[in-house]
């Protein structure tokens, strides 16, 4: 199966010496033996992004989970939540302006995704920064490597993606080509038979 897969790609090549294949078909040919190329160039490419993608994402994560600090947060007025109109679900989560204290002992406020049974008086975990800030949880070593391998496979797709529409475009002038030049052989095919003398 592949040997036979093999002979037929050789005897379709751009560089086979036969004189039936016209110029059309193996710049044809040759796009489509370029995208191939380039497709598995790609792929390192699109590994080395992605990795460089986990890289700096660990890193952040890193360096977030060293400054960042998790602690509990007071509720002081109820829970904000918005109900779907299609279904008659209670939201699991809602908003709650929450209170915390800085490091240097002031008290902050703010707004903060809570779960929709908390009442007010109890507490819910937030994190701070260094700075008594509220900040975003920091980033875990599983959204990094889902992060990363996303960016991988989203550059790798984007070529294919350019690498085949080239590929496309060329195929379709290719038949253009073909199709005119059939048209031109008739054309003096049926002038040569109507006209045998010339």
């Amino acid at each position: 199966m592949f040997s036979e897969l093999a002979h037929r790609w050789w005897r379709y090549s751009p560089w086979i010496s036969n004189p039936l294949v016209r110029l059309p078909d193996r710049i044809e040919r040759a796009a489509f033996a370029v995208g191939i190329a380039v497709l598995l160039l790609l792929v390192p490419v699109a590994a080395t992004i992605g990795s460089v993608t986990y890289s700096d994402l660990s890193l952040r994560a890193q360096q977030q989970r060293a400054e960042y600090v998790r602690v509990d947060a007071r509720v002081v007025d109820s829970v904000r939540t918005e109900r779907s109109e299609t279904d008659g679900a209670v939201p699991a989560s809602g908003t709650a302006t929450v209170q915390w204290s800085a490091p240097d002992g002031s008290i902050r406020s703010g707004s903060a995704q809570v779960p929709s049974a908390v009442q007010i008086g109890e507490t819910t975990p937030i994190w701070r920064d260094a700075d008594g800030n509220r900040v975003r949880a920091p980033e875990t070593a599983a959204g990094a490597v889902v992060n990363g391998t996303a960016t991988a496979v989203f550059v790798w797709f984007l070529g294919a993606v350019v690498v085949g529409g080239l590929v496309y475009v060329t195929t379709r002038a290719g038949e253009r080509s073909r199709m005119r030049q059939w048209d031109r052989d008739w054309q003096h095919f049926l002038q040569d038979r109507d006209h045998p003398s010339r």
